[in-house]
């Protein structure tokens, strides 16, 4: 019997050795564990950790690139498996390397593409405005040119993500003129807001007071007729002569930074995801910016300035505003002061738009790249960036008079 059971032990451990596999099984993808990523579908969503991305080939996904720490993406609603697609792009990413950001407004370009396209080098870096890297690519690719470069910023713009990134012109090998049949903007009305009230709790001191109900009108308005709000940089760009905008397009203002902005027009702009510059007089701000301003930039309304405090007469002539006489280097510390609390400001709106040779000298100096007047009227490539014109809203004159104003 002894002898019986040591033959049998003999002949399956024979049978077990013949069947087991020369090494150790390689570790494949379907055999890893699987990682729930349903809570991370159409998600703002934030790189965790230096990551590949993957492009689907022919059923197969291949490595396209890479990803690093801290860079901010649009996920889809689109899996395979562990890797989620990004929006906008044929890209997938690992569910195992992001986190939800807990950010929800959405980056959307107007600008309106070049007629021509490039071809990167076998390796490019796609940048941010400050040069910080976005998107590492492995491997010639063809983008369509939204922004042309310029001699202080040597960089082509293109979508990615429908969000402008930044190509160095050293990383590109070839450029090609492409036919585009959408009609390009001249010119822009850039239109110039106050303050805003509820009809229901209060009465209009003057015509820079604007119903909220009025306000709505207007953006859709805007929105029933295809206009294009544009940003900051989008309107600074065209106004370079190195990007194009569609035909219908504006740029919106607010002047002065007032509470009424956050309780009526700000609900609004939110619900038409609309875009918006509020100029603010930073001096008569909290040191630390207020949790309303703080909630609009958050939510992509631009923060720029309308001086420190500047926004006072005080000129022996009797007129003018405080910028327009000032020592110049108390005017560029006032300006650089507002900058900083705009925290990255570079667009300058003057102290009740008064400006002379001094005062655009003092901003100038203190580094503005964009300034607005209230002087009347539509800005156009070839103007001087520093005494630029707007189109006042007033309240109360209807809608017939803005859809006039803009056309």
């Amino acid at each position: 019997m002894k002898r019986l059971f040591l033959l049998l032990s003999l002949c399956l451990l024979c049978a077990c050795s013949q069947n087991a596999p020369s090494e150790a099984p390689v570790p494949t993808e379907s055999s890893a564990p699987a990682i729930d990523v349903t809570p991370l579908l159409g998600k703002k969503v934030q790189v965790t950790e230096t990551t590949e991305a993957y492009r689907l080939q022919d059923g197969e996904l291949l490595p396209a690139g890479s990803f690093p720490a801290g860079a901010l993406l649009d996920l889809s609603q689109e899996a395979q498996g562990d890797k989620i697609a990004l929006r906008d792009s044929d890209l997938l990413v690992s569910g195992a390397a992001v986190s939800d950001s807990g950010r929800y407004y959405r980056i959307v370009n107007h600008l309106l593409p070049q007629p021509l396209s490039l071809t990167t080098a076998e390796s490019y870096t796609l940048e941010d405005e400050k040069g910080h890297a976005q998107y590492q690519g492995n491997g010639e690719a063809v983008y369509d040119v939204y922004l042309l470069p310029a001699e202080e910023d040597p960089r082509y713009g293109v979508l990615f993500q429908n969000r402008l990134l930044y190509l160095p012109e050293s990383e590109v090998t070839a450029t090609s003129e492409v036919s585009r049949s959408e009609e390009a903007g001249e010119d822009l009305p850039v239109l110039m807001y106050h303050f805003f009230y509820d009809a229901a709790e209060s009465s209009p001191d003057d015509g820079n007071y604007l119903e909220k109900e009025e306000f709505r009108e207007q953006l859709q308005y805007l929105q029933d007729n295809g206009y294009a709000a544009l940003t900051m940089k989008e309107t600074l760009y065209f106004l370079q002569g190195r990007a194009l905008i569609p035909e219908k397009s504006v740029t919106i203002t607010i002047d002065d930074g007032d509470p009424s902005v956050h309780t009526y027009a700000y609900p609004l702009l939110k619900e038409y995801g609309t875009n918006a510059t509020l100029f603010l007089i930073c001096g008569w701000q909290p040191a630390e910016m207020p949790w309303e301003l703080w909630e609009m930039r958050e939510a992509g309304i631009e923060m720029q300035s309308h001086g420190f405090l500047t926004h006072q007469g005080g000129c022996s002539y009797g007129h003018g505003g405080l910028l327009t006489c000032m020592d110049f280097d108390e005017g560029v510390e006032d300006t650089i002061r507002s900058f900083e609390y705009c925290d990255g400001g570079y667009v300058y709106c003057y102290p009740f738009g008064d400006v002379n040779e001094h005062a655009r000298s003092i901003i100038e100096t203190a580094g503005a790249k964009m300034a607005y007047t209230t002087e009347n009227g539509k800005v156009a490539p070839g103007m001087d960036l520093l005494t630029l014109p707007r189109v006042r809203i007033s309240g109360g004159e209807g809608l017939e008079a803005f859809a006039a104003k803009i056309r």
